[in-house]
């Protein structure tokens, strides 16, 4: 079959699928992979650089002694207040939602804050660096901490943590 000869003007379109509709796969999973890429980065560079901040153990020493390491978390990361950071169960669960491409939240160092705080193995850093929407809930344990979490681009990470029962 011939193809006519493109006219001054013309645009070139793209292929389509078998239904007709043109095909944005490769869009969504680049989207997808470049924000797991970079929220893992980000937890990554956070937690990576190191111990406490010298602003946050100042903190921390200055104030008189947090009744559960969550509390003592949260509040040497200054989150006191923070929008999708919720301290639960008089300080015995965290849950902490970050933002997504369609939800708002915390940002990814305050979550990586948290987890540095309460001495997450990178193991576990790593399962919630590599969890895509697809994995569902996963699920992590560490010196008397239990973790859960999902990802989603559009809603971000919602992780809970909570003590071990005792």
């Amino acid at each position: 079959m011939d193809m006519p000869a493109p006219q001054d003007g013309d645009v070139p379109q793209r292929a389509t699928d078998k239904d007709g509709l043109k095909s944005r796969k490769h869009l969504v999973f680049g989207a997808g992979g470049f924000g797991v890429g970079l929220l893992a980065g980000l937890l990554l560079g956070q937690i990576g650089g190191g111990g406490a901040s010298e602003a946050a153990e100042a903190a921390t020493s200055s104030t008189a002694p947090v009744s559960h390491p969550i509390v003592a978390a949260v509040t040497a990361c200054d989150l006191d207040t923070a929008a999708g950071v919720t301290v639960m169960d008089g300080g015995k669960s965290l849950e902490v939602h970050t933002s997504g491409k369609k939800k708002s939240g915390a940002d990814a160092s305050a979550l990586a804050c948290v987890l540095r705080e309460l001495g997450t193995p990178q193991g576990v850093i790593a399962r919630m660096d590599s969890t895509r929407a697809l994995d569902g809930t996963q699920t992590g344990t560490w010196s008397g901490l239990s973790a859960s979490w999902t990802y989603h681009p559009d809603n971000g990470f919602n992780v809970v943590i909570e003590t071990a029962a005792g």
